[in-house]
């Protein structure tokens, strides 16, 4: 009797203890998956780049349409190429990155320091890009009131395209500051450019004089709220990590071997004759 108690003590000792080292086991492994999976998740990703991006210039401006208004900001600078915009501040916890003018267009999420490239048919689906088109020239009309835009006064400068009419604000580049214009009006190129949807935009043909504050087309309206050059916002490239299209497991372990086989005859020494 008294050695089945024992017995029956001496397991009950063992399950808690198992029982212990299993929970604490089980915690081990809740621990280590989320790690384990975001490990895994960066094989397939690519790093952004190395350094960080400063981007003291600024350019914030209003969309209307179809009776709906957001506002967005551009960030830009004078030491790179890159660009970085949010279509909508109401909304920010991602942005779009472009490391130049005509580089692959990338969302970035800053909490969780990840981004993905924007492959062709995803650019297409949020509109841009699109075939190449003849320039669409815009001619001041002389007759048609002004209209005033951030304190400038602004021409009218029409153009009918696919018989649409369309009005480009214009402002006279005399009127803004020297230090401003050249900073103005590589943030507005580059917005031009990034509207394919409306060719009468992307395909613009402007003259050096003008500065174009504002659009106007059916249920379509754009204007530039205000400008900066001290901003401060910045991405560390180092903290990125890019999603790319394609890339998968496979074809990581593919160029892991690729790599690993020109390292192999790197080594190898080379017979003298």
């Amino acid at each position: 009797m008294k050695s089945n108690l024992q017995f029956i003590i001496s397991t009950c000792f063992l399950l808690l203890f198992l029982n212990g080292n299993l929970d604490t086991f089980a915690q081990e492994v809740d621990k280590r998956l989320p790690s384990m999976a975001e490990e895994i998740a960066n094989l397939t990703r690519v790093p952004l780049g190395e350094g960080t991006l400063v981007f003291e210039n600024w350019l914030v401006y209003s969309v209307e349409t179809k009776g709906r208004k957001r506002t967005a900001k551009i960030y830009y600078s004078d030491t790179h190429h890159a660009f970085c915009w949010s279509d909508d501040l109401n909304h920010t916890k991602s942005f779009f990155f472009r490391d130049s003018t005509n580089a692959t267009t990338l969302t970035l999420i800053p909490k969780n320091k990840q981004g993905t490239e924007l492959s062709p048919a995803m650019m297409k689906a949020i509109g841009f890009t699109n075939e190449k088109r003849d320039d669409v020239i815009y001619k001041v009309n002389k007759e048609a009131a002004t209209s005033t835009i951030k304190d400038l006064t602004c021409r009218a400068a029409t153009t009918s395209f696919e018989d649409i009419e369309y009005t480009m604000w214009v402002a006279d580049r005399k009127k803004i500051k020297r230090s401003e214009r050249e900073i103005l009006g590589r943030g507005l190129r580059f917005w031009l450019s990034n509207q394919p949807r409306i060719t009468a935009l992307s395909s613009s043909k402007l003259k050096e004089s003008w500065i174009p504050l504002g659009f106007n087309s059916d249920e379509y309206e754009f204007r530039v709220l205000d400008w900066g050059t001290e901003g401060s916002f910045s991405v560390v490239k180092d903290d990125y990590m890019i999603n790319v299209p394609g890339l998968d497991l496979n074809a990581v372990a593919k160029k892991y071997v690729e790599d690993l086989n020109k390292i192999k005859e790197e080594s190898v020494p080379q017979n003298e004759d």
